[in-house]
């Protein structure tokens, strides 16, 4: 039997009512003083216990309102026959209708939750019903059924699981309903379609013309009052594809679309060779011709044609696309001249200009552009002789012929009026998207075999500012602004943030030391001078004006030849050709050469000054009188003990990370052990104390101490010995 649910007012005073084996049970009493009169099952105090509408018998839950049948919840249960289907799992399957005669139709919901429409016939149409419709939602009504939900693909395990959309109409009928995706927005009673009418915006519709097959429309075909009447028809608005197909070129076709005046897409031939309107003329399989005169047929618009060849559509005047599988060619685009006119001949001339008065501005324009795209050789590398040439131009001559210049490719670019922010004569750039490219070059010149070669010549004047040659890179440890393999030669003083000299270990040999030299004669044999450069000279190399320090190269190399080099400057040529300066035998002096030697010579002095310093403490032992005071004056040392018995030992030196002082002290006394750095810096006391006559060792570390020369100072009551320590790396 099923279980129904009357609530009343008064059974609500008495308590919560739980149905169980079909009788009615009563739980804890409650009452809702807040709610005087009110008729609802429910709780109003803090219990945590959940609230629960429940049938434990094999029957649905029903819910009614006004007397009339709403909504049923089944129980585990299984339709034996559904549309044809039998044994249809519809366990908890949910029911929400106003129609108190559905049941009556069919079997129960169809779905996890089934909305139907109120009447008393078509509310319950299961002709759509398939059996993959469990997890969704299922809507019937005015004898037509949907449902939106999962389908199930292959149950048995491998977890498929389809979003899906579905609708059908009415019985025997595939026709005569639609899926529309409507969108609306505030209601505006005068609007009669669009987003803020009644029936809203259509977006897409899907009309099933035929059995098998539905047409897609996109648009709003509620407002035109018709159907999709193709596989996909767009009302209004333009079709757009971001990406063409990347299939292979279908060479062998002859065939291409079309747009009728309806916009419906067909197919046609391409035209006839025997044609005589404004179409190609063909002979086999060369094109003849792209032009028929205006007067041959009175349409021909000649100056509106894009003109493709093997390109469809041309996005320039003349577009020309061809590929070695289409049949062998040697090039894409050739031009020939043969002429004995005077002056200027062209066998190619290309200018960019705008329209007068068109008001617009050139962002960009290249009278000529060129780019080899090199898709890849099956070889690692390509042979030397296979290049890749954007543009290539050539100039040559082998006839007995004076020219005043010859060049392979010349681009100029001048402006007489209006701003120009850029001005090139040429812009050439190598550039890496993503290949295995081992060198790239912007641009790569080379001059041969000539009286004088530039592979670059490159000048500036006239301008605020003048570079000959500008160039940049990121500063980093593999990049360089300007790289040169070979002397470089600057006409003018030379300014940078940093200069470097190539110093690294791993590039020398026979690394010596500088102890056989003998720095100070050398150092000594250098004559510094004053001078002037010539007024010549000024000219030529761009040399400062005004007096001038340093050395003659000649005097240096006699002493130091190692710092000399010669060099030839070659002869300069005007534009003309005409010798401006004839070519010149020069000498230069390499000046950051001298800084070892300079250092070499510092570090000679001061082991002089140390000898000295020790020779000056031997000096004031052996004469008491005349040691050296605490304030750097001298004054008597004590008259008792033997001072020239007093002695310091470092062992080893070169000392290591733990050496050892040995000092003897000839009489009782006040001891100090000092350590100072080879300019006389005091680095601390080691040692300070009253000692009585003997032999003493003290352990000292030298493991934090940098590599150079430092001197230990043993000092008994005014007596001093200094001795020198060398720590090496």
């Amino acid at each position: 039997m099923k279980a129904k649910v009357f609530f009343r007012p008064a059974l609500l005073a008495m308590g919560l009512f739980i149905f169980q084996n079909g009788q009615a049970q009563v739980s804890t009493p409650f009452n809702n003083p807040s709610l005087p009169g009110s008729d609802y099952v429910g709780w109003d105090n803090t219990t945590t216990v959940p609230l629960q509408i429940r049938h434990d018998g094999i029957y649905p839950i029903e819910f009614h309102t006004s007397g009339s049948f709403r909504a049923q919840i089944n129980p585990k249960m299984t339709y034996s026959l559904l549309n044809g289907f039998t044994n249809i799992p519809a366990d908890g399957f949910t029911l929400i209708t106003p129609d108190n005669g559905f049941l009556s139709q069919v079997k129960g919901p169809f779905s996890r939750l089934h909305l139907a429409e109120g009447g008393t016939t078509g509310n319950g149409e299961e002709l759509g019903f398939r059996p993959w419709m469990k997890n969704g939602i299922s809507y019937t009504g005015n004898t037509d059924q949907s449902y939106i939900g999962q389908k199930y693909r292959g149950e048995g395990g491998t977890g498929e699981t389809d979003m899906v959309i579905q609708w059908s109409d009415n019985p025997g009928n595939w026709k005569g309903d639609r899926m529309r995706f409507l969108f609306t927005s505030s209601y505006t009673s005068t609007a009669t379609t669009g987003m803020n009418s009644r029936e809203g915006l259509e977006g897409m519709r899907l009309y099933p013309d035929e059995r098998d097959f539905i047409n897609v429309g996109i648009g709003d075909f509620f407002a035109g009052g018709d159907d999709p009447t193709e596989r996909l028809d767009v009302r209004t608005g333009r079709v757009r594809i971001r990406q063409l197909p990347t299939d292979p070129e279908a060479n062998t076709l002859d065939q291409y679309m079309v747009v009728d005046n309806t916009g419906v897409v067909k197919w046609r031939h391409l035209p006839p060779s025997t044609t005589t309107n404004c179409y190609w003329n063909s002979s086999g399989t060369n094109l003849l011709t792209a032009y028929q005169p205006v007067g041959s047929n009175g349409t021909c618009p000649d100056r509106s044609w894009k003109i493709g060849i093997g390109m469809n559509p041309p996005q320039y005047k003349l577009d020309i696309r061809h590929s070695q599988l289409d049949g062998p060619a040697l090039g894409g685009l050739r031009m020939e001249l043969r002429t004995n006119g005077a002056g200027w001949t062209n066998g190619m001339y290309s200018y960019v200009i705008p329209d007068p008065g068109s008001g617009s501005e050139l962002k960009y324009a290249n009278a000529v552009w060129g780019r080899v795209d090199n898709a890849g050789k099956a070889q690692p590398g390509p042979p030397d002789d296979e290049l890749s040439r954007g543009i290539y131009g050539s100039s040559s001559t082998s006839q007995n012929l004076y020219l005043k210049a010859s060049q392979g490719v010349a681009g100029a670019a001048s402006a007489t009026s209006g701003h120009v922010t850029f001005l090139y004569g040429g812009t050439f750039m190598g550039l890496n998207n993503g290949a295995d490219v081992a060198q790239a070059y912007g641009v790569n010149a080379e001059a041969k075999n000539g009286a004088v070669n530039y592979g670059v010549r490159a000048m500036a004047s006239g301008g605020l500012i003048n570079y000959g040659v500008f160039g940049s890179a990121t500063v980093d440890t593999n990049s360089w602004a300007g790289y040169f393999q070979g002397k470089v030669r600057a006409t003018n003083y030379m300014m940078a943030a940093q200069y470097y000299t190539y110093s690294d270990a791993s590039i020398k040999t026979g690394v010596g030391s500088l102890q056989d030299v003998d720095v100070l004669a050398k150092l000594e044999a250098l004559v510094p001078r004053r001078y002037q450069y010539s007024p010549a000279a000024r000219q030529r190399f761009g040399l400062p004006a005004g007096e001038q320090f340093g050395f003659v190269a000649q005097e240096v190399e006699a002493t130091l030849p190692e710092l000399v080099v010669a060099s030839i400057m070659p002869a300069e040529l005007d534009s003309t050709g005409e010798e401006v300066y004839p070519e010149m035998d020069i000498k230069a002096v390499n000046y950051q050469g001298l800084i070892p030697l300079l250092v070499a010579g510092f570090q000679a002095q001061q082991q002089q000054i140390a000898a000295l310093q020790v020779q000056l403490a031997q000096c004031c032992a052996a004469n008491p009188g005349m040691a050296p005071g605490g304030n750097g004056e001298l004054k008597a040392a004590p008259a008792t003990g033997e001072v020239k018995e007093q002695h310091l030992l470092i062992i080893p030196n070169p000392v290591s990370d733990l050496t050892k002082l040995e000092y003897y002290v000839p009489r009782a006394g006040k001891v100090s052990l000092s350590i100072s750095t080879s300019d006389g810096k005091p680095m601390g006391t080691l040692r300070e104390e009253e000692a009585e006559p003997g032999a003493y060792t003290y352990q000292w570390n030298t493991g934090k101490l940098a590599a150079g020369t430092y001197f230990c100072t043993y000092l008994l009551d005014g007596a001093v010995v200094v001795q020198r320590a060398v720590k090496v790396k």
